[in-house]
This record gives structure tokens, sequence and C-alpha cells, in this order.
């Protein structure tokens, strides 16, 4: 139907395009074919190597097309003794709308406006159906009118505070905020203020007073009787020993030290959103490796939004070679980078 409606170039109904016109054709689609699965990747990112075939056949069969149209407009413009050329150039320029009007002024020349006609009518066709389907996605159903014209009463602003009382000349007592040291502060004070507690006061069981050999303490005054117990008790006693535990160490190491005592690391799970969006770039955390190798306390220090939470679920199942400082496992304060990338 194409070779009768388009090729048909004078009375003789014969063929304009040959063979050798189809194979060359056929050639440039398949060179800008194979171009286009190493030239594509550098103007947008494809996800996965579907994606890119298709893009790559669909670049290969409209340049098929289009040589196919360049060598029927200089074939026939040869046959109908018409400068080639110009013709040439004009459908190399303007594509479809100039390969139509070639077949217009070739038609008025030859007298047949069936080889103008078909084409003419078939480009409207697909105008005509473009335009059924694209403009539904382009002008939505309007809004309701009722729900743009809604008033909307705003309450007035209020009015200035009162005037605070007056106050008395005498300096108020200096009050003393009480900062509790477990919990962390704002920002970070440039002293370190010391809190020391106060002495607590002597514990006695009885009366202190003077010790005297053979007196009973607390009968007759403050030497006691005679015949008493030798007893002292002025002295407390010793308050029983604590026992403090160990202090934790947490040892400090860099990412790329850690990251060789990797044990088990699986690949994050790319983010849907993230790839439609074409977001890439690095989550960098700050964790602590405990004694068992596992990861600890994540903290977000910078990266994409999108990303941040694939690269926690992913950083929490990581497992390490415990660091050891004297024989003795230790926890490791670290960072840890991770990598997203569309084109891996």
């Amino acid at each position: 139907m194409f070779e009768d409606a388009l090729l048909d170039s004078s009375p003789r109904q014969k063929s304009v395009l040959r063979r050798v016109h189809y194979l060359f054709s056929a050639f440039v689609g398949t060179l800008l074919f194979v171009q286009g699965l190493y030239l594509l990747p550098l103007v947008f990112a494809p996800v996965g190597l579907r994606p890119l075939m298709i893009a790559a056949s669909i670049v290969g069969v409209l340049a098929a097309l289009y040589t196919l149209m360049l060598s029927y407009v200089w074939v026939d413009a040869r046959q109908q003794n018409m400068c080639a050329w110009p013709w040439v150039a004009v459908a190399l320029l303007l594509n479809l709308p100039g390969f139509l009007i070639y077949l217009v002024c070739s038609a008025q020349k030859t007298g047949d406006w069936n080889r103008a006609a078909i084409p003419l009518a078939y480009v409207a066709e697909s105008i005509f159906v473009g335009v059924l389907i694209l403009a539904p996605l382009i002008y939505t159903q309007a809004l309701p009118r009722t729900l743009l014209i809604t008033e909307i009463h705003i309450a007035p602003p209020p009015g200035p505070p009162p005037a605070p009382p007056a106050r008395s000349h005498a300096s108020p007592p200096a009050r003393h905020t009480r900062v509790d040291p477990f919990i962390q502060p704002v920002i970070i004070p440039p002293t370190i203020a010391r809190y020391e507690d106060p002495p607590a006061p002597p514990q006695t069981d009885g009366q202190v007073g003077t010790f005297i050999p053979g007196m009973i303490p607390g009968v007759g005054g403050p030497g006691g009787i005679p015949g008493g117990l030798q007893t002292n008790t002025g002295t407390p006693p010793p308050p029983p020993p604590v026992h403090t535990a160990p202090k934790q160490q947490l040892v400090r190491m860099g990412g790329d030290v850690i990251a060789a005592r990797a044990l088990y690391q699986p690949r994050p799970v790319y983010p849907q959103l993230a790839i439609m969006a074409h977001v890439q770039g690095t989550v960098m955390l700050q964790a602590i490796v405990g004694r068992d190798g596992t990861v600890q306390d994540l903290k977000v220090l910078s990266g994409p939004a999108l990303l941040v939470r694939a690269a926690l679920d992913a950083v929490k199942t990581w497992r390490y070679q415990p660091t050891l400082l004297n024989s003795e496992p230790v926890d490791v304060q670290t960072e840890i980078d991770v990598n997203f990338n569309l084109g891996e």
C-alpha cells in the first residue's frame, strides 16, 4: 500500500525506489541503532538494558524512514526533470512537511493528484487521532466554581499584650538554673562547669565528747560515769568500698579502614521514586560498630532525602570483623558512605 500510494511517480505506474534504496535505508537505520546504544546513555540515563534497546530501536527506525524519504525525493525529482538538490534540501530541513510540499508540487506538474492527496489524508488523520489522545491529558477536568468562590472569614488580630505590673526597686534574688548533667546541651559551652557535692555531715551513733577510759558515755555529763565501756562513739565507721564498673572504651576509626573489615555488606535497594526522579548521590552516615561486629547508633550526616531510608535499612544489616585493642574487643565509631548510582 505504501508503494502504491507514495511511490507511484508517473502514469507508467512504475515504482520509483529500487532494492538498493531499501538496502541503503536499512544500513543507515542499523548504523544509527548501534550508535544509539553508545550515545543515548550520555544524553539520559535509561534504567536497564531493555529501555536502552527500545530507545535505540526507535532511533534506528526513524533514521531508516528518513533516509527512504530522501531517496524517494532524489529519484523522483530526477525522473520528473526537476532540480533534485533543492527539493532534497527542503525535505532534509523540514522533514515531513517538506516531503508533503514536494508531493504537492510534483502532483501539480504531472497532473496526478493522488500522489499528494493520499499522504495528506494519512497525515491529517494521524494529527486528528493524536489530538484526541493528548487533549484529555493536557486539559483535565476543572474544579467546581463553588469551591473557588467560598468565602473564608479570618478573625481579627489580637490586641497588644497588657502592660506588666510595676516592680519594686529591690533587686530580685539571683536564680541559679539547675543543669542536668545527663541531658545533652543544645550548644557546646566554651567552658566546662565543675559540680562538687557539699560535704556530708559527720555520722555519730552517740554523744561526741572527750573519751575517758572507764566512763559510760552519755551518763552524767560530757565525760560520762566511771566504770563505763571503753568505746569511742565520735569517729564514724569508714564507708564501704564502692565497686565502679570499668569505663567502656570507644575507638574512632576512618571509613576506609572499617570498610576493609566488612564481612557481610549487601547493596541497598534503589528506591523506585528516586529512579523516576533520576536522583543519585552519596549518603554519609555516622555509626558505632559494636564489639560483636553489628552496626549500632546510626546517624545521618548528609545525603539526598529520597535515598536516606534505603541507606539506613541496608547498613543496619551489615556485619564487620570486631576490632581488638590490647586483645580485647572494643566499640568503634566511624563514618560510612553509601553510594547510589543509576548507571550501576
